[in-house]
């Protein structure tokens, strides 16, 4: 069983958010995403709405209506009623997507917020996290470890060159804190070339893996590579990962087991 748990598809047509720190000049269909799979041997994947998107889920709830291998992190507003997440879940989002990169932080303890929260506890939802680890990451994933979701934490935390909070998050040792091994060209440093950050992402996953289980840790491709399209494809993305989880027996629990408990397949 191999399993793909980041990748994103969006067409150009789409609308984007005002402000989108990314827009699209190109097509990212589901057809060209499921041909990566079969091409690379992927049983199921788990597509993530791209930021750019805003809370319009639909063209990717659409595409994998009728696909049973193929699941959604959705992206919502934190109004949303309990039973609008409940038809998302229905539709096979299995959770929702906090974008956060270069964002002011929201009251997460306010009455919205909280509600939130725990309706996505009640029907067993995981939050991602797409924050910076040297920026507030860590206070983020302790103000929701009490509502007992699944944290997903994207791109191994996006850490820094002097692993800013890395030790803070590490303190954390909670068993529902979970890490993408994907997007190795997302973290914070300064690289010449795909090699010195796929070192940097081997050592923080090193790092984690000395505190976290093994069962916490799922691969992502990240397809299409938005902003990284020329430096990056589904191949070398998985190249990247067998670099940095060099274990074949890891890499196996990695792409399987890991993936198939984390989002219910």
């Amino acid at each position: 069983m191999k399993i793909d748990t980041h990748a994103h598809i969006f067409l150009k047509k789409l609308n984007t958010v005002a402000n989108a720190r990314y827009k699209p000049d190109y097509d990212a269909s589901f057809k060209d995403y499921k041909a990566n799979l079969d091409h690379y041997d992927f049983n199921k994947g788990v597509l993530v709405q791209p930021s750019f998107l805003g809370i319009d889920n639909e063209f990717l709830l659409q595409s994998i209506e009728k696909d049973e291998n193929i699941k959604a992190i959705v992206v919502v507003d934190e109004n949303i009623k309990f039973d609008e997440l409940k038809k998302l879940k229905e539709r096979k989002a299995c959770g929702v997507r906090l974008n956060l990169i270069g964002k002011e932080l929201p009251n997460f303890k306010s009455m919205v917020w909280t509600q939130f929260f725990e309706n996505l506890s009640k029907l067993k939802m995981q939050i991602e996290i797409q924050r910076d680890l040297d920026n507030n990451l860590v206070d983020i994933v302790e103000n929701l470890i009490p509502y007992g979701c699944n944290i997903v934490i994207d791109h191994l935390a996006r850490a820094n060159a002097n692993l800013t909070n890395l030790e803070d998050l590490i303190c954390l040792k909670n068993s529902r804190i979970f890490f993408k091994i994907s997007g190795f060209y997302r973290a914070k440093i300064d690289y010449a070339n795909n090699e010195q950050a796929v070192k940097f992402a081997k050592k923080i996953y090193e790092i984690l893996k000395e505190h976290f289980p093994l069962s916490n840790f799922v691969f992502g491709s990240d397809w299409p590579h938005t902003n990284f399209e020329s430096n990056v494809n589904f191949s070398s993305a998985l190249v990247a990962f067998n670099e940095v989880v060099v274990s074949k027996k890891e890499q196996e629990q990695i792409l399987g087991d890991n993936a198939c408990a984390l989002f219910d397949f």
